[in-house]
């Protein structure tokens, strides 16, 4: 299904999806079952083969002259000068980073079975012990967290990644539409402006920079955010088919042997089933009920046609909307009752009251802080995300020096709406308030200092019904809707 308008240079993990999907071949199909295993590192032990493999990789790939492309430095600039952010290509193009770089580790340290383990940072919430050890590459250094800071459960503890996994829309888990890398359109989904964006901020120093990957827990940090996209896919639930999405050719990145490596977007969601696989995770309360591979292989060669449509699109709530640390109230908003009551009405499963935050900026550091949003929370309750007024959060990741334009931010309200309709239906005849709160990224007194002296302005603030359709043109087969 997925259109090729040009011959690929295909290399390593590259090729083997290409010729997989063609079938045939048992040489193949062995290099498929015997595919390498991304693990968990917090079962691997400190001097396990797999982080020898990393330490070796790093030091000879620092090593490099800057003339070499496998070098540690460009390969960071990769990501500094090309990452996209705030849009659906957000997730393959970040896959097909990491693929190449296991190409390069591979090449370099002789291990042909290496592949990146990932950090799961909702079982193990602060950064792992190899990545402190003295005299360690790993060590890297500025870092804002220590060893003993803990990443906040609400943002990336089991309730949140549920929430995340729960999300049955492409672009409100993995981001918004947009035909470019970079520019206008598009917009931050749960899995980016939450977990992803927070733990950038949460180890802080170079990670919160787009100079990132130089920290060696980048990679894993990335690897783990991979692992949630394949499990987002292993319940069932498809990617885009939109050919925007899949023919949109990723070129900027380089094999073990310095050559080109030429992805197609379309067939990046098949890549844990032909040219890695993942160890299953401990879990810590997160249970996917799992496809078979032969069916979930279906549902990624198929996708999905459908869009995410505005169905209504409300008055701005407000403009040039300040959340600050300095102030002790919380910047409020009042959602209209003709505004809540058609939403009240219709906020189901494929009919969502959302908040899109347009043109966000940061005045400062954007490690110091993310904001969460209630919907209604009562004066005399103090903010907690286990309320019933809690929405969710947002986290941010910008670089001041490298700015690619205005953030935006889409922050479904339903569940908040839904839970009032419920319990509080009293309370909201005359509409119902949005509130933010803005957070302190980690514990410490460095941190919650500068959270005071933060602040974030929103440019607009937007409520509006979104809903999930089939595209012009298709219907779904018997048996797949």
């Amino acid at each position: 299904m997925f259109e090729a308008n040009r011959r690929s240079v295909l290399a390593g993990g590259t090729s083997l999806i290409f010729l997989a999907t063609l079938g045939g071949c048992e040489d193949l199909k062995k290099k498929i079952a015997n595919r390498p295993v991304r693990k968990d590192i917090a079962n691997l032990a400190i001097n396990d083969p797999i982080l020898n493999t990393y330490r070796d990789a790093i030091a000879q790939m620092q090593a490099l002259p800057q003339s070499d492309p496998r070098n540690w430095t460009r390969q960071a600039q990769i990501h500094l000068n090309t990452c996209p952010h705030g849009n659906w290509f957000f997730l393959p193009w970040h896959r097909a980073y990491l693929m190449a770089l296991d190409d390069i580790v591979r090449k370099l340290t002789g291990n042909k079975d290496f592949s990146m383990p990932y950090w799961n940072w909702t079982c193990q919430r602060a950064i792992p012990a190899p990545f402190w050890q003295a005299g360690s590459v790993l060590n890297y250094s500025p870092r804002s967290a220590t060893s003993s800071s803990m990443a906040n459960e609400s943002i990336v503890g089991v309730s949140a990644m549920n929430t995340i996994l729960a999300q049955t829309d492409f672009q409100l888990f993995g981001s918004g539409k947009a035909t470019a890398l970079r520019g206008a359109g598009g917009f931050q989904g749960q899995l980016e402006q939450g977990p992803h964006n927070y733990i950038h901020g949460f180890v802080g120093g170079t990670m919160g920079s787009y100079m990132s990957p130089l920290d060696p827990i980048f990679w894993l940090h990335h690897c783990n955010i991979d692992r949630v996209w394949f499990d987002w896919n292993s319940s069932g639930k498809a990617n885009t088919n939109d050919p925007v999405y899949t023919n949109f050719r990723l070129d900027m990145f380089v094999d073990g042997n310095q050559q080109p490596m030429d992805f197609l977007v379309g067939v990046m969601g098949l890549a844990p089933l032909l040219t890695y696989r993942y160890e299953d995770p401990k879990g810590c309360g997160i249970n996917i009920r799992r496809l078979d591979e032969a069916s979930l292989k279906a549902v990624l060669e198929r996708g999905s046609a459908q869009q995410l449509k505005i169905s209504e699109q409300f008055q701005p709530l407000g403009r040039n909307v300040t959340i600050s640390g300095r102030a002790p109230e919380r910047a409020r908003l009042t959602l209209p009752p003709d505004t809540l009551g058609p939403a009240m009405e219709r906020s189901t499963e494929n009919d969502r009251l959302v908040l899109r935050l347009e043109d966000v900026r940061l005045d400062t550091d954007q490690e110091n802080f993310f904001v969460r949003v209630y919907v209604n929370k009562p004066d005399n309750e103090t903010p907690s995300p286990d309320s019933p007024s809690y929405a969710g959060a947002f986290a941010f990741f910008v670089d001041n020096e490298h700015n690619h334009g205005p953030l935006n931010y889409v922050v479904d309200l339903s569940g908040a709406v839904n839970r009032m309709r419920n319990e509080r239906q009293s309370d909201m005849a005359n509409g119902a308030q949005i509130s933010f709160e803005l957070v302190p990224i980690r514990d410490d007194e460095q941190a919650l200092a500068a959270a005071q002296r933060s602040a974030v302005n929103i440019g607009a603030v937007v409520p509006q019904l979104v809903s999930t359709i089939e595209a012009e043109g298709t219907k779904p087969a018997d048996g797949e809707r």
